[in-house]
């Protein structure tokens, strides 16, 4: 097989990775200049049939209302190259990543080249996939892997009753992926104690109307929401995939009630500290609670990323154990709630993921996804 069709198949399944908004914001770049190659990673890496991959953050999708979404542009990129990884692992190919952050130091002479490269296809580097064809496809694999994303949502509706037991909390945490890709600095936190499930309820009551009270913030969540079923879209989400089946008159209501202007006019009457609580009920009925943190604040994009990936291994052994997530952002993307959030976590380690999570009760809603030509660009020919 033409290594571009197995190149179009893991790139179909890394697109239905989560990301912010659903903004999808990485680019890939297939290297196929050897002499580009070459002064990227030394020659050894380049056995007959080898392949060379650029993931990076697209400049034209990054979200940039708050300074902590460079973070979780990283953290999405990061679940984008788990599952691109795990999908060329199933394709028979042996996959090793070059962090660009220590090629650098490792290899000066290669960043012009790198610059060069990422100027040309605006974005901002994150890692080198170099790619060797090893074995052959396992078919099972691939199939259940494209089976898991494909069911894979984010679940905005109250979880069934019940908390998980310890041996399907173990299965979650589970290791499956090379540490090489994962890293070993993120650290996963189950919170199944009422008295700490009902405080962090509590900031979210607090502090969730900032999502919607933030006319920047807001603007920009705005633009990622379709009223209109019928108009095709490729990120962002149909409203009634999060707020459920509604009437068109409804619809075009919440359409102007939604709007950022009006968001601010409607801070007078409280609208988004109501919308708030509407969030923490959900938190507030939930058996438990995930809760994701690196050592420090010194928060490199290679651990960022690596952060991801482990992060996405989890939500694949979530999907595969009947259980969803439901990421609650806006604690982490301002920093007096996230400081509020990690004082409840009794630590000084920076969390970079917080979710509720459960067995689903229902299922609901498209999962919209960019074209593969949109994610998927070709520097040089082989030569």
């Amino acid at each position: 097989m033409e290594f571009q069709e197995n190149l179009r198949q893991a790139v179909d399944i890394a697109r239905q990775a989560p990301s912010s908004h659903n903004c999808q914001p990485w680019k890939l770049v297939h290297i196929e200049d050897r002499r580009m190659r070459a002064q990227l990673l030394p020659a050894h890496a380049w056995p007959e049939h080898a392949q060379l991959l650029l993931l990076g953050i697209d400049r034209k999708r990054t979200l940039r209302a708050l300074p902590s979404l460079t973070l979780e542009m990283q953290l999405s990129c990061g679940m984008f190259l788990g599952l691109l990884s795990a999908a060329f692992d199933a394709l028979g190919f042996h996959c090793n990543w070059h962090w660009l952050e220590r090629l650098d130091t490792q290899a000066p002479a290669a960043m012009p080249f790198l610059q060069s490269l990422e100027q040309g296809h605006g974005c901002r580097g994150l890692v080198l996939l170099a790619l060797q064809p090893q074995r052959v496809p396992d078919a099972t694999a691939l199939a259940g892997l494209q089976d898991s994303v494909r069911q894979r949502r984010t679940h905005r509706a109250p979880f069934a009753e019940g908390s998980c037991s310890d041996m399907v909390l173990a299965q979650l945490l589970e290791r499956h992926w090379p540490q090489q890709l994962t890293g070993d600095q993120l650290h996963l936190r189950v919170e199944r104690s009422p008295a700490f499930i009902a405080r962090a309820a509590g900031l979210v009551r607090q502090f969730a109307a900032l999502d919607f009270s933030s006319y920047r913030a807001w603007k920009e969540t705005y633009r990622y929401l379709h009223f209109d079923p019928r108009k095709p879209a490729e990120d962002g989400f149909y409203l009634h995939s999060l707020m459920g089946p509604m009437s068109p008159l409804r619809t075009r209501i919440m359409q102007c009630v939604l709007a950022p202007e009006v968001m601010q006019v409607l801070r007078i009457v409280r609208v988004p500290h109501h919308m708030a609580a509407q969030l923490a009920a959900l938190v507030e009925d939930s058996a438990q609670l995930l809760l994701c943190s690196l050592p420090s604040d010194n928060l490199a994009s290679t651990v960022m990323v690596q952060a991801g990936a482990r992060l996405m291994e989890v939500w694949l052994n979530a999907q595969r154990l009947g259980l969803a997530l439901h990421p609650l952002s806006v604690m982490l993307q301002h920093d007096r709630a996230r400081g509020q959030l990690q004082h409840l976590a009794g630590g000084d380690r920076r969390i970079v993921f917080f979710a509720r999570f459960g067995a689903i009760r229902q299922r609901h809603g498209e999962c919209l996804r960019r074209p593969l030509a949109a994610i998927i660009e070709t520097h040089g020919e082989t030569v």
